[in-house]
């Protein structure tokens, strides 16, 4: 029963940051597409990237505490999983 109730948030906190390594991925994957294809889809990923951290980074403490939580979530996520397999183990 110990086994099955770790186990539970270890493979949410797994397919979290899985997630969030997915996305990240298909980000760099449209950055390398749009000279490719952004004539043609009309698609500026790199532009919106640096939107994001610019409208973020001007936003004073907020933004910066925003900018911390939004992309260290998926790495957060990742300690935890290891941390819950690590009990699993024992």
């Amino acid at each position: 029963m110990r086994k099955f109730l770790i186990s539970i948030p270890m493979y949410f906190f797994g397919a979290y940051a899985l997630l969030g390594y997915v996305m990240l991925m298909l980000i760099f994957i449209g950055i390398l597409l749009t000279p490719l294809l952004g004539s043609i889809l009309d698609i500026d990923v790199l532009g919106n990237v640096i939107s994001i951290f610019e409208v973020l980074l001007n936003g004073g403490a907020v933004g910066w505490i925003t900018l911390a939580w939004t992309f260290g979530q998926f790495f957060i996520a990742h300690a935890l999983h290891k941390y819950f397999r690590s009990i699993l183990k024992t």
